[in-house]
C-alpha cells in the first residue's frame, strides 16, 4: 500500500512522529495495517550500530532487508530511522517502486540545539541516547531531503523545536490523508510508483514453465536466507538475492523465446539458479 520514510537528525522527534502518524492512520476508515520498523524492533543498539562506517552500513542493510520483506499492497510500512543518506533514501524509493506502492518522506526538521538537548536529557537511558562523538558525527553528515528529488517526494515537513509533534500536526494529517486517499481521476496529486521492466518478471506464453521457474528460484532464495541466519561469514542481502533472481528469470525467459530450451523441471531450475548465483556473487 505505502512506504513512509521518517527522516531527521538524531533526537529530532522521529520516533514520536512515527507513532503519531501510525495513530492517525489507524483512526482512518477503513483502518489500514501499519507497521513501524526501527532499530529497537530489530534489537539493534544505536551506539553500536553507528559506531563506525562498517556497523552503519550493516545497519542500513538489515533495515533495508526488513523493509523489503514488509512491503505489500495491503499494509503501510513506516521506517523510523535516521535515513540520513540520500543514496539510502533512493534505495528505499526503489523498493517502493518495485512493489508498485505509494511513497513519501516525513522530515523532522529540528534545530541542532534542540536535538542536542534532547540527547543530553536521555543520557540516563543508554538505549535511547547517542554518545557525544557519534552524535556530532551524525549531525555533521546529515543530508537534508529535497522535494526536487524523486526519492524525497512528496515531502512532509515537521518542525518539532517550534511546533512540537502530535497527531493533529499539519504534516501528520497531510501525510495520513495522502497515504489513504482513494486514487481516481480527480486525485492526480496521489502518485503510485510503477515497477519498471527491470523489476517485473518477463511474461512468456509458457505460463506453466514460468510459474515453476519462479517457484523453484524462490525456494532457493528462502533456503539461502535461512542458512545465513544460522551461519557466520559474508551475508548476501535479500534485495541483492531478489535482484539476481529477477535477472535470472528474465534471462532464462529470453533464451526460451530464442529457441533454447528452458529448465526441464524444478530440480534443473534450482541447479541452474545456484550456478548462476555462484558465478555472479563470485565475480562481485
Amino acid at each position: 500500500m505505502a512506504l513512509v520514510v521518517i527522516c531527521g537528525q538524531p533526537c529530532s522527534g522521529k520516533s514520536t512522529a512515527a507513532l503519531c502518524l501510525a495513530s492517525a492512520l489507524e483512526a482512518m476508515e477503513p483502518k489500514p495495517k501499519v507497521r513501524i520498523i526501527d532499530e529497537f524492533s530489530l534489537n539493534l543498539s544505536r551506539n553500536r550500530s553507528y559506531a563506525d562506517m562498517t556497523a552503519e552500513k550493516n545497519l542500513r542493510g538489515v533495515l533495508r532487508s526488513e523493509v523489503d520483506r514488509s512491503l505489500s499492497k495491503e499494509n503501510i510500512t513506516i521506517v523510523d530511522s535516521l535515513n540520513n543518506i540520500k543514496g539510502y533514501r533512493y534505495e528505499l524509493w526503489c523498493l517502493a517502486r518495485a512493489a508498485g506502492i505509494r511513497y513519501c518522506v516525513l522530515f523532522c526538521d529540528a534545530e541542532e540545539n534542540y536535538c542536542r538537548e534532547w540527547n543530553n536529557n536521555r543520557q540516563e537511558k543508554e538505549e535511547y541516547s547517542y554518545e557525544m562523538k557519534i552524535f556530532d558525527d551524525l549531525i555533521r553528515r546529515f543530508e537534508r531531503p529535497d522535494c526536487r528529488n524523486r526519492w524525497d517526494c512528496p515531502l512532509f515537513e515537521l518542525f518539532p523545536s517550534k511546533d512540537g509533534i502530535d497527531k493533529s500536526s499539519p504534516a501528520i494529517t497531510d501525510a495520513a490523508s495522502y497515504l489513504t486517499r482513494r486514487v481516481d481521476s480527480k486525485t492526480r496529486d496521489i502518485k503510485v510508483l510503477q515497477p519498471t521492466i527491470a523489476t517485473q518478471n518477463l511474461r512468456t506464453t509458457e505460463s506453466n514453465t514460468l510459474y515453476e521457474l519462479d517457484k523453484a528460484t524462490q525456494e532457493v532464495v528462502n533456503a539461502i536466507v535461512e542458512a545465513q541466519n544460522q551461519a557466520l561469514g559474508r551475508r548476501i542481502g535479500l534485495p541483492e538475492l531478489r535482484s539476481l533472481r529477477r535477472t535470472f528469470i528474465k534471462l532464462t525467459g529470453q533464451t526460451s523465446l530464442s529457441g533454447r530450451p528452458p529448465p526441464s523441471d524444478a530440480d534443473s531450475a534450482k541447479r541452474m539458479f545456484v550456478d548462476y548465483l555462484n558465478r555472479e556473487i563470485g565475480a562481485s
